[in-house]
């Protein structure tokens, strides 16, 4: 396995621009997410069109028509055959960069070293506001080294008073400390949405709200890494460290059993800030199956679903369930939401994570 952390940005010598989509990757590719993507090969009018480095640019949003989506990803594949990782049973693939593909890595804890040099009344508004937000929550005790700015911020193609202003935390106890900062915080810049604004906001990026919307709302008015600075949605990421990841790429097999629902109490949220995220759980059952199929883990590939539970929290889950394998230690299931293949079909729709009140 190798350590290249979540939420970098990188472009390619094929001019996609991309992200980083975990933390432990295979040893030859970096998964990814890819966020812009030229249209000289390939195109689609379903999705936004943006114009970045004098091209004009697809922005990938997994969330449109699933036929539209289905179209471009076929396209894709034939335009891109290397940017894909297969995975160990056919239809859990992923969109990586081959590491030889790399053009230019844009390092989020760099950017926001670069950004914090600056005077400050050289910047325009949207960097004063992301200058101060990250000041502001420095006040938690985490450390300016241990934190980033990414995505349009970072690479520099954002739009004054339309951007997200995004900040990466490094660390699960850093991301924890801010959060819990964040809970009781009082700024006159900081604001959390209400709740039309949180349907408002899900409907305007195209997803379909999984839950009901009473426990659409119930998980994401209790989240505290997304909120308003002074009118700027502002966003905040958990990323693995060096030595934290728990995903292990090379060091588990893992069989497709199929797609089922189950529960359990979460023992562990220790990594449920961080992508992949992950629930551990204890007396987990799959609901329709014996009780030999003991469910041990719930993960998530999605932040809809980040910090969405906590521990000692009974949780229901909704997605594909795997028999793993690792080295060492027991077999053992778990169910996975939001592999890329369940944007394809209706399966999005059907996928969830909510706690049971």
């Amino acid at each position: 396995m190798a350590y290249f952390p979540e939420s970098t940005i990188i472009t390619t010598k094929d001019g996609l621009h991309c992200q980083v989509y975990a933390s432990d990757h295979p040893d030859d590719v970096i998964i990814v997410k890819p966020k812009y993507i030229p249209t000289d090969k390939i195109h689609s009018d379903s999705l936004p069109y943006r114009y970045i480095g004098g091209k004009r640019v697809n922005r990938l949003n997994m969330w449109i028509g699933t036929k539209a989506l289905k179209k471009y990803i076929d396209d894709f594949k034939k335009a891109y055959p290397d940017y894909f990782y297969k995975g160990q049973y056919g239809d859990d693939w992923f969109f990586a960069v081959p590491r030889k593909k790399i053009e230019k890595i844009y390092d989020p804890r760099h950017g926001l070293e670069e950004l914090m040099k600056m005077p400050l009344k050289t910047l325009d508004p949207h960097l004063k506001k992301t200058v101060e937000l990250v000041r502001f929550l420095a006040k938690s005790g985490v450390l300016h080294k241990d934190m980033g700015i990414t995505y349009s911020t970072l690479v520099g193609h954002y739009f004054l008073g339309t951007s997200d202003i995004n900040v990466v935390v490094y660390g699960k106890k850093n991301f924890e400390k801010v959060m819990k900062f964040l809970e009781k915080a009082r700024h006159p810049s900081l604001r959390w949405k209400t709740d039309n604004e949180w349907v408002a906001y899900h409907k305007k990026r195209g997803r379909d709200l999984q839950l009901r919307k009473d426990e659409f709302l119930f998980h994401s008015q209790r989240k505290r890494w997304e909120g308003f600075w002074d009118k700027n949605l502002f966003l905040v990421f958990g990323v693995e460290k060096r030595g934290e990841t728990w995903l292990d790429w090379d060091g588990e097999r893992r069989e497709k059993i199929g797609f089922f629902k189950g529960r359990g109490v979460v023992s562990s949220d220790a990594s449920s800030g961080v992508r992949p995220g992950l629930y551990e759980l204890k007396n987990g059952v799959v609901i329709g199956m014996k009780n030999d199929f003991h469910l041990s883990q719930v993960v998530f590939y999605s932040r809809n679903f980040a910090s969405h539970a906590k521990k000692g929290e009974l949780i229901e889950a909704q997605g594909v369930l795997e028999l793993v394998t690792p080295k060492k230690g027991k077999k053992f299931y778990r169910i996975v939401v939001g592999y890329f293949e369940s944007f394809l079909s209706d399966r999005r729709k059907k996928e969830y994570i909510k706690t049971i009140r």
